[in-house]
Parts: C-alpha cells; sequence; structure tokens
C-alpha cells in the first residue's frame, strides 16, 4: 500500500474521542509523599479551580454536546472520589454557551443545557450515567465558534475557540459515479483521490461494505464490514490540496475472507449471503483535533511519557472541529462475480 506525502500511520482511533483520567492532578502531591514520607503536610491544601472540557463541532449536527467535568483533590482513595458525581461534576453551577462569531462581531449565543447520558462505558469515572451539556442549533461552516463556560458561584471562567471545516472534494470516484468494483485478478494500483477542505487537518476515509445473511429460517440479516483506510495529514489548511489512497483490489476480497466467515460452525451453516452496497465516508478533523490524536497517540521509540495537550483557555481539555462526508454505491459487477467464487463466503446469486 502506497500513499503521497501528507500520509500519516494509520490511526485506528481516528475521530473517536479519548478519555484523559482527570486523577493526574493528584500525581505531584502522590509523589511527594512516597519520596518524603516524613513530612507533615495537607495534600487537600491550596486548591485551584481547573475545569476539563471537551467539544468537537459538527455543523451537519443537529444537537452538540460539551463534556464538562472539574478537576478534584480529596482525602483518601482518588479512586473512590471519580467514582462519585459531585466529585467532578459542576451539574448546574456552571453557565454553558457557544459565541457565534463573525469576524468579532457577536451573531447569536447558543445556551447548552444539562443532559444524561445513560451509555458511557465503564472506567475511572462515575457510569453508565453522566452529565453532558447539550444544545440543538444549526451551525453555519462560515462562522466561529467560541465556547465559554462560566460558574456562577466563582466567577471562574474557560473558553476556547474554533472554526469549522468546509468545502471537501471528492475527485475518485468521479462525481455521478454509481458503483465501486473491485475485480481481483486486476493488480494494477487503483486510488481513491479528494481535495483536501479548508480548515481540516487529518482525513481518515473508510469503505464500508453491507451485505445480508439468509439464515435457516429464511430470516434476513443486515451485516457490514469496515474497510478502515489510513489517515492522512495536509500540509495547510486552506484547503484544496490533492490527496490520494493507493490500494491494491487484492485487498479488499482479503479484508472480506478474514472479517465475513464466522469462527462460530453454527452461525456459518446460513443458507448463503447476498451483495447489497458501498458507503463511502471521508471524516476530517479540525488542526486542534488532529494535535490532541498525535499527542494522546501510541507512543513510539523511547519517549513513553507523553505531554498533555489542550487549547482550552484557562483550563484542561479541547475544543475543534469535525466533519463527515458520506456517499452510497452500489456494488460493481466484477466485485460481486469475484464474491460468488469464493465459497468459504457463501456469497450467492441474486
Amino acid at each position: 500500500m502506497k500513499a503521497n506525502s501528507s500520509q500519516n500511520h494509520s490511526d485506528k482511533n481516528t475521530i473517536i474521542m479519548k478519555r484523559i483520567p482527570l486523577i493526574f492532578l493528584l500525581l505531584p502531591a502522590l509523589i511527594l509523599l512516597f519520596n518524603a514520607c516524613k513530612t507533615d503536610f495537607d495534600v487537600t491544601s491550596d486548591y485551584k479551580e481547573i475545569a476539563i472540557v471537551y467539544g468537537v463541532l459538527n455543523q451537519k449536527d443537529n444537537v452538540h454536546y460539551l463534556r464538562v467535568n472539574k478537576a478534584f483533590l480529596g482525602q483518601g482513595n482518588a479512586v473512590i472520589y471519580s467514582q462519585i458525581p459531585d466529585s467532578s461534576s459542576y451539574g448546574n453551577d456552571i453557565e454553558v454557551f457557544i459565541n457565534e462569531l463573525k469576524g468579532t462581531q457577536l451573531i447569536r449565543k447558543i445556551f447548552f443545557d444539562t443532559v444524561t447520558i445513560h451509555d458511557k462505558d465503564t472506567g475511572f469515572f462515575y457510569f453508565p450515567d453522566q452529565l453532558m451539556y447539550k444544545a440543538s442549533a444549526t451551525l453555519d461552516s462560515s462562522m466561529n465558534y467560541e465556547m465559554k463556560v462560566v460558574n456562577k458561584k466563582t466567577g471562574y471562567e474557560v473558553s476556547s475557540i474554533t472554526n469549522l471545516i468546509s468545502g471537501i472534494r471528492i475527485v475518485k470516484p468521479i462525481s455521478g459515479s454509481k458503483f465501486i468494483d473491485f475485480k481481483r485478478s486486476l493488480t494494477n494500483t487503483q486510488s481513491f483521490e479528494w481535495e483536501s477542505a479548508k480548515n481540516g487537518r487529518r482525513y481518515q476515509p473508510t469503505l464500508r461494505f453491507y451485505f445480508f445473511e439468509v439464515g435457516q429460517n429464511y430470516d434476513t440479516t443486515s451485516r457490514y464490514i469496515d474497510w478502515e483506510l489510513s489517515a492522512y495529514k495536509t500540509e495547510r489548511l486552506t484547503g484544496g490540496e490533492k490527496m490520494f489512497f493507493y490500494y491494491q483490489n487484492e485487498e479488499f476480497f482479503r479484508l472480506c475472507e478474514t472479517k465475513i466467515p464466522y469462527t462460530d460452525t453454527e452461525k456459518e451453516n446460513n443458507l448463503g449471503r447476498v451483495v447489497d452496497h458501498f458507503e463511502l465516508f471521508l471524516t476530517a478533523v479540525g488542526d486542534e483535533y488532529s494535535t490532541y490524536l498525535d499527542v494522546n497517540g501510541p507512543s513510539t521509540g523511547l519517549l513513553l511519557e507523553k505531554p498533555n495537550y489542550s487549547n482550552i483557555n484557562n483550563g484542561i481539555g479541547m475544543f475543534s472541529c469535525r466533519y463527515t462526508w458520506v456517499k452510497s454505491y452500489k456494488v460493481g459487477e466484477n466485485a460481486k462475480t469475484d464474491l460468488q467464487s469464493k465459497t468459504n463466503l457463501h456469497f450467492v446469486v441474486n
């Protein structure tokens, strides 16, 4: 597999937000405690209010979420504190809003209300319910958006600003194409091509292949597999930069042979599979989000400890933007024929 000069290493967790344990604020006190255990001091003294904010705006969404927590410090087991909502949650003590700006001119304020999500994964902090901040609004890609969080009790304030991504242009498949096709015997290098968007730094293309499975009782189940391609970074943020992903047709069929069959023989004992369609996704994220992913990606070489990245003024966290272009395509006849020829895949003619 080849790529242009802007290719970055594959990022398996692209445009998936990572959780930073807020307990890191306890580490300086704990290190002092272990290295000077005879020293008598109060680890809970000199508390400083610090808000932790995460948010990613997308103008395709009508509903937007911000995660806002507070750092905490206390005596005893920090892991126990983290499981108590009041330790890290501001609740209704803060005002959360976004200023929509045209240059320096304020166009409107978008206010966020509290909302509880019920499907948070397990981890350091309380779950499965967690308080978030939610607003319903249509965003304009020509505007800038300034996030602000103000503690109504203390006057403490944090802020950050982001623009939005606009202008992705897909070059190949060419405009108007209805099919994506893979012919296994064709060994020439193929390419997926696009032009970068304004304000987009990192790009993640993904091809999703949908198909149906027909069970013994003729019940039909829809399934899909994702071909997650390499992530790419642009040299500039002005847009219009030509970007390429190179591939061999054989790679698609190897993916199918790896991901489609079941290891469970009972599940694999179906009457057949039927080709459905493709969806092509191209997700772009802003410069700040891209930097956040770089800093929090897997360590390489001897650098095992990474610096913390934040673009929140007077706080910690990340506020940025993303955009996903998506289009559906029919599966070409060559791909259908080659899939049906592989007996272990059980694709049938429909």
